[in-house]
Order: C-alpha cells, then sequence, then structure tokens
C-alpha cells in the first residue's frame, strides 16, 4: 500500500511540472518604411504617401514619416521634387510625359530608397461600354443563423478596350452616383404656395479590391472583352429616401493605363485582400513591390512605384423595370462638372444634373 501511495505522489509530481505556461517569441520589430503612391498624367491626383510599419503589439497604427524628401526624377536626370503638404504626404507640381521614363527617389534617416525605372504608357481608352441583365444569387443569415438565398437583380457595367504593344494593362476607378427626385405632398386647404421639389444625389463607390485588367496569358487578341466592373440594382429602395423617385444613375470610370509589373502587384494584392485562412494565402512579405533601399539592401520596404496614364469617362444609365426585355437609357455624359460626394438642392435640380 505504501509503495502505491509513493508511485501515485510522483506521477501527480510529474503532471504538475508539465503545468508551466508557454510564452512564444514574437517578433515586435516595426518601423519599415510603406510607400503608397498614385502618380499619373494628372497632376491633380498626383501623391506619395510614406508611414511606418507598426510592431506587433503597437495599437496605434501606421505613423506618417516625418523629415524625408521625395524626388522625381526622369531618365536624363531631370528632377522634380515632391512638396510636402502635410506628414508624410508629397505632391508634385508637375505631371509625367506619356512614352518618359522615371523613377522615385526617397531620402529618410540617411538611407537612400529608390524605385526602378518606369516608363509612362500612353492616354488610355475604351473601344465600347455597355450592360447587361444579370441575375445573381446570395446567401443571407435570419435571426437565428440558418442561411437563406436571395437573388439580386441588376445591369453589369462591361468595358471592350484595346491591347497595344505600349499599353495592355489597366486599373480602374469607379464612382457611382444615384440621383434622386422628391415632390413634397400638397396641404390641406386653404392652400399655402405649392412646395418646391427636392433633387438630391448620393455616391458610391466600389472599394472590394483593385479591378484591374489585362491580355489572358499567351493571348495574341487586340482586345480585352467583356471586362465587368460593377452591378447597378434595378431595386434602390435601400438606397434612397424614403418617398423619393430615383432619377438615374451617373456613372463616372477612372481609367489608368499601367505596366505588367503593376497589374502583377496589384493581382497579388487582390489576392491577399480574398484571403480566408488557408495553407496556401499569401502574406505580406510575398507582395514585393519594386522600391529598395540602395544604402541599406537589407532594409525592408513596402509599397510599388507606378506610373499610370489616365482618363475618365462618365455614362448616365436609367432603368426600372427588371423584365429581360425591360428599356434601359445608356448614354455617354461630355460634362465634366465637379460633383460632390452627396446633397440635395431645392426646387432646381444641379447645374450637373442629367
Amino acid at each position: 500500500m505504501v509503495k502505491e501511495l509513493i508511485y501515485i505522489l510522483l506521477i501527480l509530481c510529474c503532471l504538475s511540472s508539465c503545468e508551466e505556461a508557454f510564452n512564444p517569441a514574437i517578433d515586435t520589430v516595426g518601423g519599415h518604411l510603406v510607400v503608397t503612391s498614385l502618380i499619373s498624367t494628372d497632376s491633380s491626383q498626383n501623391y506619395v504617401h510614406l508611414t511606418k510599419t507598426s510592431g506587433f503589439y503597437d495599437v496605434a497604427g501606421p505613423e506618417d514619416v516625418k523629415g524625408a524628401t521625395v524626388k522625381l526624377i526622369d531618365g536624363s536626370g531631370n528632377i522634380t521634387p515632391g512638396v510636402e503638404s502635410s506628414t508624410g504626404y508629397f505632391r508634385f507640381q508637375t505631371a509625367p510625359i506619356s512614352d518618359q521614363v522615371y523613377k522615385l527617389q526617397i531620402v529618410f534617416n540617411n538611407d537612400t530608397y529608390e524605385s526602378e525605372s518606369v516608363t509612362m504608357p500612353p492616354t488610355p481608352s475604351v473601344t465600347k461600354f455597355y450592360t447587361e441583365r444579370l441575375e445573381v444569387t446570395d446567401y443571407q443569415t435570419d435571426g437565428y443563423g440558418v442561411p437563406y438565398a436571395t437573388t439580386l437583380i441588376g445591369r453589369e457595367l462591361y468595358l471592350d478596350i484595346p491591347v497595344t504593344a505600349t499599353l495592355s494593362h489597366y486599373r480602374f476607378g469607379m464612382r457611382s452616383v444615384v440621383q434622386w427626385y422628391y415632390q413634397p405632398p400638397m396641404l390641406a386647404p386653404p392652400p399655402p404656395p405649392d412646395l418646391p421639389p427636392i433633387y438630391g444625389w448620393q455616391s458610391l463607390y466600389y472599394k472590394d479590391n483593385y479591378n484591374i485588367a489585362g491580355p489572358k496569358q499567351f493571348s495574341q487578341n487586340d482586345l480585352i472583352e467583356k471586362h465587368p466592373l460593377i452591378m447597378l440594382p434595378y431595386s434602390t429602395a435601400l438606397i434612397l429616401k424614403p418617398d423619393s423617385l430615383f432619377s438615374g444613375w451617373i456613372f463616372i470610370l477612372d481609367q489608368y493605363g499601367t505596366s505588367q509589373g503593376s497589374y502583377d502587384y496589384h493581382e497579388k494584392l487582390n489576392s491577399q485582400f480574398a484571403a480566408n485562412g488557408t495553407l496556401f494565402d499569401p502574406v505580406q512579405t510575398q507582395v514585393v513591390g519594386n522600391i529598395t533601399c540602395k544604402t541599406d539592401p537589407s532594409k525592408k520596404v513596402y509599397g510599388y512605384f507606378d506610373l499610370n496614364s489616365y482618363r475618365q469617362y462618365r455614362y448616365f444609365l436609367y432603368f426600372t423595370d427588371p423584365n429581360p426585355n425591360g428599356l434601359i437609357t445608356l448614354r455617354e455624359v461630355t460634362r465634366y462638372t465637379d460633383i460632390p460626394d452627396n446633397g440635395q438642392t431645392i426646387k432646381y435640380p444641379p447645374s450637373w444634373w442629367e
């Protein structure tokens, strides 16, 4: 009996010795340079934003870089200095020229960072803009967590875009402005003067991932056909104010001509955004840019220096009948008046109203 008690005590001691907490070592190093930029043939859009990566335990988020200088250098060595508009934000007073070569240079903490040399593509164009009716099945959950299917009916917007020896890859920015109209009800007699109508609008932006287009691998076609942009819904009940009437969409398309390197980089970013925790999901270090530290190649820098030729298109669309043969209005808008994100006017519509 005594021996059995001794064995039991020894086993308990061994088990208790295995309960020591394990604290894994986590790399807390931050401070790597992050370069976010948009350099296009439209000088109003050009900027470079410099931040630093955060450590694992940091809760403040990325920190804007202080004390850096930024330069845009062309193939002949001519320098366009970046003007710092706020901490870490730099803008250029002149825009790059198509078919010319440029590189980005950043000096920060006595280190010099440079991008690879990139050629500004020619001005992009659209061969055809069109729309088709589309039904999409969407799955949602009810109040008990039970999934159910719903059908969304809308108009998918498509592009046909040219492929040439000097421009074959594109990126798109999109803004959809929904117009609405509201007529206040007449008051009971004796009637005062009629209340004026209200014209309103609201902007929707596409930000799920980068919308990019390029020819299929090994393709010899001179056209990218039926490239999808976005679906606009037939039903605007969840967007408009109660009792207001739908008055059409103004679709604003920002088209950027890019390079294959830029296309590949943004395609990897899209894969990262869509990652769902599987073994083969890309991680940040796999998305390699084209900027390096010249003074210390061991230092990491994140970001991609990209040149983007630019053109904007605008279209007006009106459709309310979801039947396959329902009529739609589609035409290009030739006025490029500035449109605020949202707002309303009384009695008369704004000057840009379609």
